[in-house]
């Protein structure tokens, strides 16, 4: 009887071991520099030039945050030539920035038509 009892004991401990290693985990989150190329907001992507290697493009989400510094911005105050740090997840072999960082101290202004004072 004890013996059996030890049995079982081994076998659902390896048992959770095994469930354990088969867990799906989170994206890895990766963060890349460079400059706005290029932005089509009917495809929800932005192309960033970074300073070594080619364009890359990500495909933006609702969940995106865009910002500059500690500030919240819309997507109608990023232009083409501003410099970025992005911070993206690979999600179903597309990059989705899960933050857009504008690298500038000047002013930003919303081109898309106070889209910036909606969600204030």
């Amino acid at each position: 009887m004890k013996s059996q009892r030890i049995r079982l004991t081994v076998a659902a401990g390896l048992l959770l071991a095994a469930a354990s290693n088969l867990w799906a985990l989170p994206p890895r989150q990766h963060a890349v520099s460079g400059v706005i190329k290029a932005i089509d907001y009917d495809a929800h992507t932005i192309t960033i030039a970074p300073p070594k290697g080619d364009n890359v493009v990500f495909v933006w989400k609702e969940s995106t945050r865009f910002s500059q510094g500690w500030s919240r911005v819309c997507l109608g105050a990023l232009e083409a030539g501003q410099s970025v740090k992005v911070h993206y997840r690979r999600e179903i072999g597309q990059l989705v920035p899960r933050d857009v960082n504008l690298r500038t101290n000047m002013p930003t202004r919303c081109t898309t038509g106070g889209c910036c004072a909606k969600r204030s």
